[in-house]
């Protein structure tokens, strides 16, 4: 494995602080490759074990940071983005905030570990979330949305990219949002095409980010629906897409970043050993993070609920993984799971 000195773009910038990435490439891959943020599953575990196994993404997202009611910020996500908890790749911090006070709070925060890009989440639909008038809770609000960007940008040294939705309740709310956005220098542009009362549900809408392209002024990235290298490939060449970003087809496949661009070179065998040691360190990890099994398998059975697409028969595997009761049940069913592969 090649060795290589890289300032990562979200690192610190103070003159002597230099981060050694395992197998980074210096040059981008043909499309860039985003790992989107999902709470709870792609946390700082996560993502390094899969930037050491696998590769292929440009840049990882963190979960959103978001004040408590108290000011402070949940340790377990402040812990998620310490540079001493991402030793392999430092992601890109997320921010969730709906007023100034919250967004300069927090994004100050973020910089005294020394972080200085970050983004800005405009795109989470759950209502728990929307009725504060946070993520996408904003969409309707552009006068809101200037007046925060307009403090945002007047911290030193910021470089800030924006996560959304296309709207609320509808996609008329997204054109209003990005002529806002084009009046600042936001670095990207991540478009989610679908309004968030729809959280997941039916398809994202390419022709909807087809048409934001004519109006954001700003590089536009797309999210949304990605689950197979061969669409990634077909959908950026035919509509002329720069970068993608992508979560859950990552999560159910692990390897899809790099098979999008052709950087996936291991043998089938090779694969579910990768599979099988990937496994074992998120397991490993959580296992000393957390106290006792019951604790660790419900974190478990999010990373399985994903994991287990990447096996010929996932329900199956799924099912077992839930029912286990105990570590020697739960041995067992990750032992039947790559058993499949035998068969």
């Amino acid at each position: 494995m090649q060795y290589r000195l890289t300032f990562f773009n979200s690192c610190d910038h103070r003159p002597g602080i230099l981060f050694i990435f395992a197998g980074m490439k210096a040059e981008k891959n043909p499309i860039p490759i985003y790992l989107a943020p999902l709470q709870e599953y792609t946390d700082a575990v996560y993502r390094n074990a899969h930037f050491r196994l696998f590769g292929g993404v440009d840049k990882y997202f963190a979960p959103y940071l978001v004040l408590q009611n108290n000011g402070s910020v949940k340790k377990s996500t402040w812990r998620d983005i310490l540079p001493e908890n991402n030793p392999d790749v430092l992601p890109v911090p997320q921010i969730l905030a709906g007023t100034t006070d919250e967004f300069v709070s927090l994004a100050n925060k973020i910089m005294e570990l020394g972080y200085r890009e970050m983004n800005w989440n405009l795109g989470c639909p759950y209502p728990m979330v929307t009725r504060r008038g946070r993520g996408a809770g904003l969409l309707p609000h552009p006068d809101k949305i200037r007046e925060i960007l307009e403090n945002a940008f007047a911290i030193p040294e910021i470089t800030l990219s924006v996560k959304l939705r296309a709207g609320l309740e509808s996609k008329d709310e997204l054109s209003p949002v990005l002529q806002v956005l084009n009046d600042f220098p936001v670095t990207e542009v991540i478009l989610h095409p679908r309004i968030a009362k729809d959280l997941y549900k039916g398809e994202a809408d390419r022709n909807l980010f087809t048409e934001a392209k004519e109006i954001c002024q700003r590089p536009l990235i797309y999210n949304g629906d990605i689950l197979t290298a061969d669409d990634a490939r077909d959908y950026a060449s035919r509509e002329d897409v720069s970068t993608l970003m992508i979560g859950r087809g990552i999560l159910q496949n692990p390897f899809l970043a790099s098979e999008i661009n052709g950087t996936s070179t291991a043998t089938e065998k090779e694969k579910v050993q990768l599979l099988r040691d990937f496994h074992s360190e998120i397991y490993s990890a959580y296992a000393e993070k957390l106290s006792g099994f019951s604790h660790q398998q419900m974190r478990m059975i999010k990373f399985w609920s994903y994991f287990s697409e990447s096996f010929p028969e996932p329900r199956k595997v799924f099912k077992k993984v839930k029912k286990a009761t105990s570590e020697a049940k739960y041995d067992e069913a990750v032992s039947h799971a790559f058993r499949q592969f035998e068969l």
